[in-house]
């Protein structure tokens, strides 16, 4: 078993962005995906470089904030974009409308970075290729950028062979996370776990509902201090993307 340790919502905030660089450096956190268009994108970004971390992919967002492109087919009269199934579920959004916004997202990195940081990922934030427009737009982006995705639904594009979502939200714990390596650290392939670690301030509950995140952090790192994870092999989508994968493996890939 191949591990990747995904922490999603990078740049959200500047909390949840300071604890997935921390996460990262001290290596309990290998991989992780930005949300271009929020505020704290581009101090997330320029953290990310002052501490020579690489390994980000696009969270790709059109359900929270505001669009990069001006775009009435993707909002509500305030302008925000149409929240979660509401938008999954909007009629007017074509496959165009998906495709130019998360190019510009990821335009968006290159910007705040100067061109020093290149994707190596895609993944979706509130499942969004429930939407057909929004799932062929993705595999097209990833193809055209020659990057995997997260393992969300069929296609003939290099993933994870499993996405564990059970840790997450639902069942943060370091049982749960002892329970997907037992199942797994014998087999083959690449897992995925996606995480939602960080740090909370007022700032970021204003943002999100979802106040778990500094337990999320505190487990992934009480496993790594414990060695939980020393009879599996830590990697980042970095190397999932260029197929680099040695039998040791990168517990701190950056």
């Amino acid at each position: 078993m191949r591990l990747i340790i995904n922490a999603d919502d990078f740049g959200l905030s500047k909390s949840i962005s300071d604890g997935i660089i921390e996460g990262i450096q001290g290596g309990y956190i290998t991989s992780t995906s930005i949300m271009a268009n929020m505020d704290y994108a581009e101090y997330a970004i320029k953290e990310a470089i002052k501490h020579n971390v690489t390994c980000i992919g696009l969270h790709i967002n059109l359900t929270v904030g505001k669009p990069i492109l001006y775009n009435v087919n993707l909002t509500d009269e305030s302008g925000d974009f149409l929240y979660n199934r509401k938008q999954i579920e909007n009629s007017k959004l074509t496959y165009k409308d998906a495709y130019n916004e998360i190019v510009a997202q990821i335009k968006m990195i290159d910007k705040y970075s100067n061109g020093l940081i290149k994707i190596d990922h895609l993944d979706m934030h509130h499942h969004l290729c429930d939407n057909d427009n929004i799932k062929k737009a993705v595999i097209d982006i990833a193809k055209e950028y020659n990057v995997p995705i997260r393992n969300e639904f069929e296609c003939d594009i290099s993933r994870p062979d499993i996405l564990y979502k059970d840790f997450t939200i639902k069942n943060v714990s370091l049982d749960s996370l002892k329970e997907m390596i037992n199942k797994y650290q014998n087999k083959d392939i690449i897992v995925e776990l996606m995480t939602h670690p960080g740090y909370v301030d007022d700032y970021t509950k204003s943002l999100t509902s979802y106040i778990e995140r500094e337990k999320e952090l505190k487990v992934l790192r009480y496993a790594k201090e414990h060695g939980i994870f020393n009879m599996i092999k830590l990697i980042s989508y970095k190397q999932l993307k260029s197929k680099k994968i040695d039998e040791k493996g990168e517990e701190n890939e950056r």
